[in-house]
């Protein structure tokens, strides 16, 4: 089977938001969730490549992009978690034939929808983390220009505007909605780990930790662990 990407999009609220799909015929149908932000970046190449080898496995996978984030016609200072979560519940609607959801890093906050639905999960991070990591990088651009600035300074002042974190802007209620989000307890989750992580997990793979790169990266083996795995994983 040669694999082959098609460009779609689904409605949200007045307009369309974008998203990629693979496998349009394959029976078997899995909604990708992205990692959220910058990270989301760093991914998205390892994340397509995931999407080639799924459909080479017979499993079609629609990736859909987030308001606020890529060509979307949303400002990206307008984006919130629940909007987020909002647009997956229309995709899932759209797509009316996927059966398993994926969340990759911050993805497995916004990732209860289908909540009856099989879920796959890949090093899931609570929102406190992913925003400590990007308030530390805006505190060290600021100290390299000649700017004291402190986590501390950058919540207080995240109450009532919008910070600009590692490129990404955060409204005060989003921030808001990062420092209280964990992943939810849903009904069916396989949680994959990489093998570096000590942390626990249903399984570990082989791969780096991307997310944690200054530029976007491939990794042809994490591509490879995290399709194998969901693969076996849809077939079990």
């Amino acid at each position: 089977m040669i694999s082959t990407l098609e460009f779609s999009s689904f409605p949200f609220r007045d307009h369309e938001e974008f998203c990629l799909i693979a496998g349009a015929s394959c029976e078997q149908q899995l909604l990708l969730i992205p990692p959220l932000f910058d990270e989301m970046n760093r991914m998205r190449q390892v994340l397509v490549d995931v999407m080639r080898r799924l459909e080479k496995q017979g499993i079609g996978s629609v990736f859909p992009d987030l308001p606020g984030s890529n060509e979307s016609v949303v400002p990206s200072d307008q984006a919130s978690l629940s909007m987020w979560q909002e647009a997956l519940v229309r995709c899932l609607e759209t797509f009316d034939n996927l059966g398993y959801v994926a969340g990759v890093r911050g993805g497995c906050l916004i990732d209860a929808v289908g909540p009856d639905l099989p879920h796959w999960r890949l090093t899931p991070v609570d929102g406190q983390r992913l925003l400590r990591t990007m308030m530390r990088t805006r505190v060290a651009s600021d100290k390299e220009a000649g700017v004291t600035m402190t986590i501390s300074d950058l919540t207080e002042q995240a109450a009532h505007e919008t910070l600009n974190l590692a490129g990404n802007a955060i409204n005060p209620g989003m921030f808001a909605e990062l420092q209280a989000a964990t992943p939810d307890t849903l009904k069916t989750v396989r949680q994959i780990r990489l093998n570096s992580d000590p942390k626990e997990a249903d399984d570990k793979i082989d791969g780096s930790a991307l997310w944690l790169r200054a530029e976007p990266e491939s990794d042809p083996a994490l591509a490879e662990a995290i399709s194998q795995d969901i693969s076996e994983w849809i077939r079990s």
